[in-house]
């Protein structure tokens, strides 16, 4: 593993090297986060949802020794997305590009699911109370250090340090799943890489928009052609597993206009949520008076209301897709702008 983030150091800085001075406008490269596990942005916090992923990975899955290899994987993952997650909070300190602050989110719960076996496992947190950019792995620091350089060149260059980052991530991922036989180890490590997959996607679909590309260093250009032909995964197969609900309140929202989006509420809990800015209102209302979330502005897609009295969301702006209203009473949300 530590030979493969020395290659990950030379790599990126060659392919990076090429990489030229681009500059356009925020709404154009922006992209809204896919949806991840259903967990807490800080693992400290006590909150139900946190508590209710951990329980379930220590209740339904069963405790089985770890192997070496085992335990330094899930040692390794916890910084290796720390690492994904401080380069995304640097980029965006830098160009102030919103896909970067949503996906810095989603590593963050991707951290916080691997700490839930670190603690189920009794093994020693490598990230403790270390602050942004700082890590144990010295491997993981002087990857940090080039990242962030090299994506504070350009915006092309920033979105190639993205693609690159998630790329090493699937690589390690897939190679860990392979010859791990735990579990739970393997549930959370299929988690993070949907959400890695998602998160290539993401970051390509930017580069496409301004006429830039990447091409893989680590997957093959087979698994990477297959992941960004294909749709963003929706649905997590974990929470599924754990019978783990985004409603019962307010579910999280991912529309973030400026950070400051908050989701529709769902399972009985009546109230819209409103999007200001590019974004997916991707609540969907369940039950009695559910209303999805509102996405306004460029690719605004509106959340979907089920059962009585559910309101689809409103997508407002460049392909904007109103949201489905099914149920007594149910209303279709409007689209308005583009395809």
């Amino acid at each position: 593993m530590k030979n493969r983030i020395w290659k990950s150091i030379v790599l990126t800085t060659l392919l990076l090297g090429t990489a030229f001075v681009f500059t356009q406008c925020e709404t154009d490269v922006t992209g809204p986060a896919p949806e991840e596990l259903t967990v807490i942005e800080t693992r400290g916090a006590a909150t139900t949802v946190a508590a209710d992923l951990c329980n379930c990975l220590n209740e339904k899955f069963p405790t089985e020794a770890l192997s070496e290899a085992e335990a330094g994987a899930l040692v390794f993952m916890r910084e290796e997305e720390k690492l994904a997650r401080d380069v995304y909070l640097s980029l965006f300190e830098r160009w102030e590009t919103r896909v970067f602050s949503n996906i810095a989110k989603s590593e963050q719960q991707h951290m916080d699911a691997v700490l839930c076996l670190i603690e189920k496992y009794e093994l020693q947190d490598p990230v403790g109370t270390n602050p942004t950019g700082v890590f144990q792995n010295e491997n993981l620091q002087a990857l940090y250090t080039t990242l962030t350089e090299t994506g504070s060149e350009s915006l092309e260059a920033a979105f190639i340090v993205g693609a690159t980052i998630e790329d090493l991530d699937i690589n390690d991922l897939n190679q860990e799943i392979a010859t791990a036989d735990n579990e739970d180890l393997i549930a959370v490590f299929n988690e993070l890489n949907r959400g890695s997959r998602n998160h290539l996607r993401a970051f390509m679909k930017n580069l496409t928009n301004i006429g830039a590309t990447y091409a893989p260093q680590y997957i093959s250009e087979d698994l990477f052609a297959e992941i960004t032909l294909s749709e963003t995964e929706r649905g997590s197969s974990l929470n599924l597993v754990c019978g783990i609900q985004a409603g019962n309140g307010q579910c999280p929202g991912t529309c973030n206009g400026n950070g400051q989006q908050q989701g529709g509420q769902q399972g009985n809990c009546n109230g819209t949520g409103n999007g200001p800015g590019n974004g997916t209102g991707i609540c969907d209302g369940n039950g009695g008076n559910g209303n999805g979330g509102n996405g306004n502005g460029g690719n605004g897609n509106g959340g979907n209301g089920n059962g009585g009295n559910g309101n689809g969301g409103n997508g407002n702006g460049g392909n904007g897709n109103g949201g489905n209203g099914n149920g007594g009473n149910g209303n279709g949300g409007n689209g308005n702008g583009g395809n």
